[in-house]
């Protein structure tokens, strides 16, 4: 399965059927990057090796068209309080059983779809959770960048900064970030630009940018010389 590459979000499949992975690719393909695992044995080890910045936004898994119990394993994950790093899921099955449905939701299932899949819910359900998951995030605010404290943050530059370092490679696109911030209110656009602009100010000290392509903003380290200017201008 090949990979978009001008979408930030991974979303994983845990599926063995080819009509199943082809018809994810048709509808989620179009937005995100996917990567698809036909056993549970595969999918969990490539949890295990992921680095902390990296990893799937979420997790789409069909139990019955798996090789391998997922029930068994999150059973023993929810026992022996939890794996690692395991992404956030959604479950999709035929099976239309309440019984199945509650466990999974008690389990931790940010939804349970039925199948055969609909593309509009399908689509409609993963940016639901994905929204849901970014809203979370940026509850648990972060000041720390690769060791370093940065200091004197607002509280919408730490929601800010939190955002960015809970994305793979550090960037988020503009629409995302109002989004996640301002998930109630509708507020001008060039507020966003304002708090970036002072979180800049505050991050280049430290030897850090926020720099913007296209509709796309991206947390990274400054150059050498960039770093001298900045401390000069503070």
């Amino acid at each position: 399965m090949q990979d978009r590459q001008d979408s930030h979000d991974l979303i994983w499949i845990l599926d063995n059927d080819p009509t199943c992975v082809t018809l994810y690719q048709q509808t989620l393909g179009l937005q995100y990057h996917l990567r698809a695992f036909s056993t549970v044995d595969d999918c969990m080890s490539a949890c295990a090796r992921l680095d902390p910045n990296e990893g799937p936004r979420i997790l789409i898994a069909d139990p019955e068209n798996t090789n391998g119990s997922l029930v068994e394993f999150l059973r023993r994950n929810r026992e022996e309080g939890g794996v690692p790093r395991f992404p956030e899921y959604i479950i999709a099955s035929r099976l239309d059983d309440l019984e199945l449905i509650r466990f999974y939701l008690k389990a931790g299932a940010r939804d349970y779809i039925l199948k055969p899949l609909r593309p509009n819910e399908l689509v409609a359900k993963v940016e639901r959770a994905l929204n849901q998951i970014s809203n979370r995030e940026i509850f648990i605010l972060r000041n720390d960048l690769d060791g370093i404290s940065v200091s004197d943050l607002t509280f919408r530059e730490h929601q800010l900064l939190t955002i960015f370092l809970s994305r793979p490679g550090r960037s988020v696109k503009r629409d995302d970030l109002y989004g996640a911030i301002w998930t109630k209110v509708t507020v001008n656009k060039k507020t966003l630009d304002v708090h970036l602009f002072n979180l800049r100010r505050k991050l280049r000290p430290h030897g850090y940018d926020i720099i913007c392509q296209g509709q796309v903003f991206m947390l990274c380290r400054q150059m050498p010389k960039q770093v001298v200017k900045s401390s000069m201008e503070n």
